[in-house]
């Protein structure tokens, strides 16, 4: 879900098709992007997964992997849960277009702009609907790109290939939900003394709405 919101938010943002590819060979790349047999059009992007490191110092990541996180509630006394870990893909950003210098969408100019805009207002951003969990996925963009020298034009097919390095602050969870019990009512007794008598006890229940705030007491 992460990757395909990544893919979404990036053709959106520089309105060309982009894949993950985990591979040199550039013929399987545009095939897995446009289809077999079908002719390439500018621009197009790809985008090679290079490593995945822990993310530490984001929230309690030990308290989200070890006991997890309510995502959905099944039954009145029980909790599904889902344990999960805050994660940093790193990616490295291919773009490639036959434009040099063009104020259109389409050319190396037109990409360093949006890149720039990207970076600075996060438009890679999206947003995972995991059950009623909702997970913020924030992007860091690399303050430098690759830019090609411009060639001269020829008879020949004029491209020009750039380079990114992008950061996703996602999470990865285990494929299997947990449940739990769920604690509604909790009956609390109270002995008293009284002058003169034996004692009583009288008992105070705390029913516990997942609602409001508040429990109520009865």
């Amino acid at each position: 879900m992460i990757f395909e919101g990544l893919a979404s938010r990036f053709q959106q943002t520089f309105n060309c098709p982009v894949a993950f590819i985990n591979q040199t060979d550039k013929t399987a790349i545009l095939q897995r992007i446009f289809g077999q047999g079908k002719q390439v059009t500018y621009p197009y992007a790809w985008m090679v997964l290079q490593s995945v490191n822990l993310a530490t110092n984001t929230y309690n990541s030990h308290s989200m992997g070890r006991r997890g996180l309510t995502f959905s509630v099944p039954s009145e006394d029980r909790y599904q849960t889902v344990k999960v870990v805050p994660v940093n893909f790193e990616f490295e950003v291919f773009y490639t277009t036959n434009q040099f210098e063009s104020v259109d969408q389409g050319s190396t100019v037109s990409f360093i702009r949006r890149w720039a805009l990207a970076r600075r207002f996060g438009y890679l951003k999206s947003t995972v609907k995991y059950g009623n969990l909702r997970f913020g996925i924030n992007t860091t963009l690399a303050e430098q790109l690759t830019v090609p020298v411009r060639e001269n034009i020829t008879e020949n097919e004029t491209k020009y290939e750039m380079q990114a390095q992008l950061t996703v602050h996602g999470y990865i969870s285990e494929p299997v939900v947990s449940q739990v019990g769920r604690i509604k009512k909790i009956n609390l007794l109270e002995v008293m003394s009284v002058p003169g008598s034996s004692k009583t006890v009288s008992t105070k229940t705390f029913m516990f709405d997942p609602d409001q705030d508040q429990p109520a007491t009865s």
